[in-house]
């Protein structure tokens, strides 16, 4: 039961959209109706504005590590590294497929970074550096992000992870590659110089 709460916890927060909250707030335009038309990170950074977007950045991360944070204290029943992998994963649900916005939201490259942080330090460093030497030698944001999807599943097996992260990073990874698939055919992000 509490893991499902850990879970339906990261959901609540991982609704705050905000790449559509800001540019709504500060532009008074839709994002969906922007550039590549995905409310996410990218889309804002390239096609917005960098600060904007790095904004962005920063509030996708945190809808991930704030109800870690906040579950791993309430309940103390989950082991701490599975009460953040639940929670991460329901924030990159909801981030992915929000309720409010017809279930088409961002494609969780943010919030997926921000599961490989909270969860341990080593999957974050190795599958950044991985991702990011990929998409500057690809000149490409969106091998990047390819990039670190797999690394991401395969740093949580190689480091011998519990079955539950293990698992969330699985799905992020076939999410995080299709979504880019899906959502991006029609943009291939070049690498910002």
């Amino acid at each position: 039961m509490e893991q499902l709460l850990c879970v339906s916890i990261g959901y609540l927060f991982g609704n705050f959209q905000s790449s559509y909250i800001f540019v709504k707030l500060f532009r008074n335009e839709d994002v969906r109706n922007i550039g590549s038309g995905n409310p996410g990170t990218m889309n804002t950074l390239l096609f917005v504005n960098k600060t904007l977007g790095a904004l962005v950045l920063f509030c996708d991360m945190l809808k991930a590590i704030i109800p870690s944070i906040i579950c791993t204290i309430i309940f103390s029943g989950v082991n701490s590294i599975d009460a953040i992998a639940l929670c991460s994963f329901g924030a990159f649900l909801s981030h992915c497929f929000p309720f409010w916005l017809e279930f088409r939201g961002g494609k969780g490259v943010a919030v997926a970074v921000a599961f490989a942080l909270t969860v341990d330090l080593r999957i974050f460093l190795v599958a950044l550096f991985v991702a990011g030497i990929f998409g500057l030698l690809l000149k490409s944001a969106t091998y990047g992000s390819y990039t670190f999807a797999i690394m991401l599943f395969v740093c949580a097996v190689d480091f011998n992870h519990r079955l539950v992260v293990t698992l969330c990073a699985l799905f992020q990874s076939i999410s995080i590659v299709v979504l880019h698939i899906k959502r991006s055919s029609k943009t291939n992000y070049k690498v910002i110089e």
